[in-house]
């Protein structure tokens, strides 16, 4: 993918999630009653941060997710394969059980940060996981009483637990970012959104080069087919076509004995057709775009058809303008502000662990 196709993607992307946040998403944020009324008693937290408890029950789902991971972290690094002991058998000093919940009380002090975060600024009512089950209760209720009387609904019948909160703390972080980059920790004047743009311009708003090409391909009969060359004798004629090119042959030559039509190919491949070429000739791009002006390729296969390319004219694109892309310098500048200030707050929060209750979870 090209960076102009990652910035429209970028784009529609950011126009979609811009659509949840209607009025409904935002009213449906602040509607968490008191954790008082939705029953949080003290025994039910694992850990607190600042004060505020992470649940046993947000702990143990988050914990869930990444049991998969631990899976693949231990086979990978210690060939451990799963057995009736394997979240308690060390490994070099390393338990599965102690680092999936070391993993996962890391990511809870982060969604306790944010959630907190998100009611000083009047995102959120109740940072308390009973106050989000009770909001996902009363969705999915008016879920049921939509469909009962023949109304459309958007999304799942009804939202499990996990789904829900995915898609409720992703529109309050979303909310969160644009209420901090209104007048907040992520307000950013233009001059500091030119600034920022400079710094990044070659890794996110290169348009890259426009190269221009010539190919040799020589296709091979597919299984079933009875015209044309084998497998193994297109192979050799085109490691023939390379053996000649190294003792200096010209490339348009062989180009005209070797190529099928007996005509010099040529393409051109910029920004422009980025998206036609990664769906239709993804290696012939690759390769294209890594020569130097006046070399050829190595040897490859694509679409059936072994193939050398030769790069014959090279012409830098410089970067996207600003103004064409201060919409997404914009959400770029925010998002990596807004992971620095929650790095800040997570490297600063005093976590308070319950020991009892920590020790006691296991992974189901």
């Amino acid at each position: 993918m090209t960076r102009s196709t990652r910035i429209w993607a970028l784009r529609a992307a950011r126009r979609h999630m811009s659509a949840l946040l209607a009025p409904a998403v935002i009213a449906m944020l602040l509607s968490f009653p008191t954790a008082a009324s939705c029953g949080e008693h003290p025994g039910t937290w694992v850990a607190k941060v600042n004060g505020e408890p992470i649940s046993v029950r947000l702990f143990e789902q988050r914990m869930v997710r990444k049991r998969a991971s631990a899976y693949q972290y231990f086979r990978q690094k210690y060939g451990a394969e799963d057995s009736a002991d394997f979240w308690t058998r060390p490994h070099d000093g390393e338990v599965p059980l102690e680092w999936i919940k070391q993993k996962t009380l890391d990511e809870c002090v982060r969604i306790k940060i944010e959630q907190v975060l998100a009611r000083d600024h009047g995102v959120i009512a109740d940072p308390g996981y009973g106050a989000f089950l009770a909001s996902l209760e009363r969705e999915n209720e008016r879920r049921r009483q939509a469909l009962a009387a023949g109304e459309p609904i958007y999304g799942p019948q009804q939202y499990a637990e996990d789904t829900y909160f995915t898609y409720f703390f992703t529109n309050m972080v979303l909310e969160l970012k644009k209420r901090l980059s209104r007048g907040g920790e992520l307000f950013a004047l233009e001059a500091t959104l030119r600034e920022y743009y400079q710094s990044v311009k070659h890794e996110f708003y290169d348009r890259g080069d426009r190269v221009k090409i010539w190919t040799i391909e020589i296709p091979f009969r597919r299984e079933g087919q009875s015209d044309g060359l084998t497998r193994e004798e297109a192979r050799a004629k085109i490691e023939e076509v390379k053996a000649r090119l190294e003792r200096g042959d010209r490339f348009e030559d062989l180009a005209g004995v070797y190529n099928e039509n007996g005509s010099l190919n040529e393409r051109t491949m910029d920004d422009d057709s980025a998206r036609f070429d990664w769906r239709r000739r993804p290696d012939m791009r690759g390769h294209a775009m890594k020569l130097k002006e006046g070399e050829a390729s190595d040897i490859f296969e694509e679409r059936g058809a072994f193939c050398i390319v030769k790069c014959v004219e090279k012409d830098a694109l410089g970067y996207m303008p600003f103004d064409e892309v201060k919409g997404n310098v914009r959400t770029r500048y925010t998002d990596e502000k807004y992971e620095a200030l929650v790095d800040r707050m997570v490297s600063d929060a005093q976590v308070e662990i319950n020991r009892p209750v920590y020790d006691r979870i296991a992974v189901r």
